[in-house]
């Protein structure tokens, strides 16, 4: 039973336990009272026992009653299909608050996807996202980010359990169904100190409404938790993006495609480009469609999926179209800094857009990493690039990429135990994240611990396949621990998979330099340079590179990116 159900019964329960003791009471006074009112009116005896008879009879009644229905003000009324009232506390009632943690702080639990085609998961999924941000919008509430709420997907943890791990006082579920264009939406603020409700409602609308009850429902959240409307009480807290709703529910499908950040057969970023480019068809004005294209090719082409000079461009040219429409998406600033990072070696223009994505959204995660990449890659700011990173965790701490981009930073830096701790919390957050692997057999690669190192890649493989990283990961790891023809086997198996495919030339010219090979090495890594392939901007600070320093081709090669002294 998952946890909707579970408080809808529990609800039930402490609902149909006062109604009983009620009844117990004013049956006794009924019956005591007719014990001595009628003989007093001459009445036969049979009628005290009629009316203990109807006593009798009328409570399991009265129970299921109170089972099926509930009472309001107006009337009574079937309880599955309550709509639009405050399920337990009034407005005035604030939730009890675990110590140490903010009373206004909520984290938005992924919605459930009761639609009968299991499919429709991308729209229960959108509208999480689309309510925690218009959540981060109100004055004074603390929202847990996306990450750390999406931990918790597909999982019937406790409410506790949630509020001790994200550190927030109250807890938002609900679930979707949807059904050609009709919608059915509940949502449920429960208190975690105590597992009360604060609020419930339920929506039973057309699919053109959904603006509208993600702006209700954020606003009856200010109310319960008390904090301040930005912009005022008449201000829309979800403004539509589009007033193409057929539009807006493609673009959900498309967003929950690249969030999988998997790309098997086609089914990721490539199939979210697809339901991106169907909702610029409706409505080329999309903002946020275009950023989300621009998002896909970016992870398309950095990890090598598809080569940089086809997939950046594309990326480049829908963040441009994107920060046109409306320069106030954070999202559009993050992927332009990256392009400028990546592609043009535009230094000074990848930072201002890291800053100004930080500027436009300070708790934003992923401006946080992108920027720590940014001072640990070009600026090589070690300190400053972990705690970007360290900052990242701290504002998402059950995410799983967050604390993976936290290990990859200590460990390139030098601090390999204090990175293999972390990496391995990172896997213990989500052992199916094959990247943590991949960091942390770099991490015990480089502190020479070769079996561990390669029983990482072996997990990263198991999860993830033969990719290029994890390939170059086990080869690296190979070559390090002496097992050199074992490492020359892999190159050479990537070698002929570049004759049939993609393969990102920085990593045989990684695995050449390992091995030895230093003019095949700068050979593979000017064919980097001139595929603008994204692992190259690592060139500097990598320790892969440690074999190619002292050759004047390396500062030559720096020279070209533009690298300063």
């Amino acid at each position: 039973m998952n946890r909707l159900k579970r408080l809808t019964q529990e609800l039930k329960r402490r609902r149909v336990y006062r109604v009983a003791i009620v009844y117990l009471v004013a049956g006794l006074v009924v019956v005591e009272a007719a014990n001595n009112l009628l003989p007093a009116l001459n009445l036969p005896n049979w009628t005290i026992t009629l009316v203990v008879a109807l006593a009798i009879l009328g409570f399991p009644i009265t129970v299921a009653l109170a089972w099926a229905f509930e009472t309001t003000p107006e009337s009574a009324r079937r309880t599955e299909r309550a709509t639009a009232e405050p399920d337990v506390a009034p407005t005035s009632v604030r939730p009890v608050v675990p110590e140490g943690v903010e009373r206004r702080s909520i984290a938005v639990l992924p919605f459930a996807n009761m639609s009968d085609d299991p499919e429709a998961e991308y729209f229960s999924d959108g509208m999480t996202e689309e309510i925690i941000n218009a959540l981060t919008q109100l004055e004074g509430l603390r929202v847990a980010a996306r990450t750390s709420s999406f931990a918790f997907k597909g999982k019937t943890p406790d409410i506790a359990d949630v509020g001790a791990k994200l550190k927030v006082a109250t807890v938002l579920e609900g679930s979707v169904r949807k059904a050609g264009d009709r919608l059915r939406i509940t949502a449920q603020l429960v208190n975690v100190a105590d597992g009360y409700h604060l609020w419930s409602e339920r929506y039973d609308r057309e699919l053109e409404d959904v603006f509208a009850i993600q702006d209700d429902i954020a606003r009856a959240i200010a109310d319960r938790l008390q904090v301040t409307l930005a912009g005022g009480a008449g201000e829309r807290l979800v403004e539509p993006p589009t007033e193409s709703v057929e539009a807006y529910d493609l673009y959900l499908k498309g967003r929950f495609f690249v969030n999988r950040q998997v790309e098997v057969k086609g089914e990721g970023p490539r199939k979210g480009i697809d339901y991106f480019q169907q909702a610029l068809a409706l409505d080329p004005g999309y903002a946020l469609a275009h950023a989300g294209i621009a998002d896909a090719y970016s992870f398309l082409a950095n990890t090598g999926i598809l080569p940089p000079k086809q997939a950046l461009p594309k990326a480049k040219e829908a963040a441009q179209r994107a920060l046109k429409l409306d320069d106030t998406l954070a999202e559009t600033h993050c992927a332009l800094g990256w392009m400028y990072m990546f592609f043009d070696y535009d230094w000074a223009g990848a930072e201002s857009h890291f800053r100004r994505a930080l500027e436009l959204a300070p708790s934003s995660v992923e401006a946080h990493l992108r920027y720590s990449d940014y001072l640990l890659w070009v600026r090589g700011r070690f300190d400053e690039a972990v705690a970007e990173a360290r900052r990242g965790v701290e504002l998402e701490p059950t995410s799983v990429v967050a604390n993976t981009w936290l290990g990859r930073h200590l460990c390139r830096v030098g601090r390999y135990e204090e990175a293999i701790t972390q990496l391995r919390k990172a896997i213990e957050l989500d052992p199916s994240h094959w990247h943590a692997y991949h960091n942390l057999a770099e991490a015990y690669r480089l502190k020479s611990m070769y079996p561990e190192a390669i029983a990482a890649v072996q997990a990263a493989i198991d999860l993830a396949g033969p990719h290029t990283w994890n390939l170059g990961d086990l080869a690296l790891a190979y070559a390090a621990s002496g097992k050199t023809a074992d490492a020359e086997a892999i190159y050479d198996e990537l070698l002929a998979r570049s004759r049939r495919e993609y393969v990102q030339s920085s990593w045989l010219g990684l695995l050449s330099a390992a091995l030895g090979r230093i003019d095949d090495a700068f050979e593979w890594l000017d064919r980097a340079y001139d595929e603008r392939d994204g692992i190259l901007v690592c060139a500097k600070y990598f320790r892969g590179s440690d074999p190619l320093r002292d050759d004047p081709r390396f500062d030559a090669l720096l020279k070209r990116m533009e690298f300063e002294e």
